[in-house]
C-alpha cells in the first residue's frame, strides 16, 4: 500500500508569493510617502512666494495716495495659507489611506501578481486623484481671490490700476506654476505599468 505524497511545492510557492509581497509592499509605502513629502515641500515653496509677493505688494501699494489698508493683502495671504494647510492635510490623509491598503495587501497575500497590479493601479490612481484634487483647490482659490479683489475695488471704489493689475496676474501666474509643477510631479506615474 502506498502512501499519499504531499506536496511541498504549494507551500514553496505560497512562501515565494508572500516573499514578493513583503518586499514590494514596503517599497510602495516608501514611494507614496516620498511622493507626499515632495507636494508637500512644493506647496511650501508656493506659500514662501505668495509671502514675499503679498510683502512686496503692501510695499508697493503703500506709496500709492488713497489706497486701502493692507487688509485685503493679508486676507488673501491667510486665504492662500489655509489653501496649504487643506492640501497637506489631504496629503496626509492620503498617505494614510495608502497604509491602510497595503496593510490589506499584506494579511490577504494572494497572488504576488494580482496584489503588485493592484497596488499599481491603485497608487497610479491616488496620484491622479491628488493632482486633481489640488488642481480644483488651486481653481477655487483663484476664483475666490478675484472675487475678494472685485469686490474690494467696488467697495472702496478703486479705479482700474496697473499695480492691481499686476498683483491679479502675478497670482493668477503663482497658480499657473503651481499646476504646472503638479503636470510634472504626476508625469512620471502616469506610465506606470502593472508587473
Amino acid at each position: 500500500m502506498s502512501t499519499p505524497k504531499k506536496s511541498t511545492k504549494s507551500a514553496a510557492g505560497a512562501t515565494k508569493k508572500n516573499d514578493v509581497v513583503e518586499t514590494f509592499i514596503p517599497l510602495y509605502t516608501k514611494n507614496v510617502e516620498r511622493l507626499a513629502e515632495l507636494q508637500k515641500k512644493s506647496l511650501d515653496i508656493a506659500a514662501e512666494q505668495n509671502t514675499e509677493l503679498i510683502d512686496a505688494c503692501k510695499k508697493a501699494f503703500s506709496y500709492i495716495p488713497e489706497t486701502p489698508g493692507s487688509f485685503l493683502f493679508d486676507l488673501v495671504g491667510q486665504s492662500f495659507n489655509r489653501f496649504v494647510e487643506t492640501q497637506k492635510g489631504t496629503i496626509d490623509l492620503a498617505v494614510e489611506q495608502s497604509h491602510v491598503v497595503a496593510g490589506l495587501a499584506k494579511e490577504r497575500g494572494g497572488s504576488a501578481a494580482k496584489v503588485a497590479e493592484g497596488v499599481t493601479e491603485l497608487f497610479k490612481q491616488s496620484v491622479e486623484h491628488s493632482v486633481a484634487a489640488q488642481k480644483k483647490a488651486l481653481d477655487y482659490y483663484a476664483e475666490q481671490h478675484k472675487t475678494a479683489c472685485e469686490t474690494a475695488k467696488r467697495q472702496f471704489r478703486i479705479p482700474d490700476n496697473p499695480a492691481a493689475d499686476a498683483f491679479q496676474s502675478g497670482i493668477d501666474a503663482l497658480i499657473d506654476t503651481q499646476k504646472t509643477m503638479l503636470d510634472i510631479l504626476a508625469k512620471p506615474f502616469k506610465g506606470i505599468k502593472a508587473a
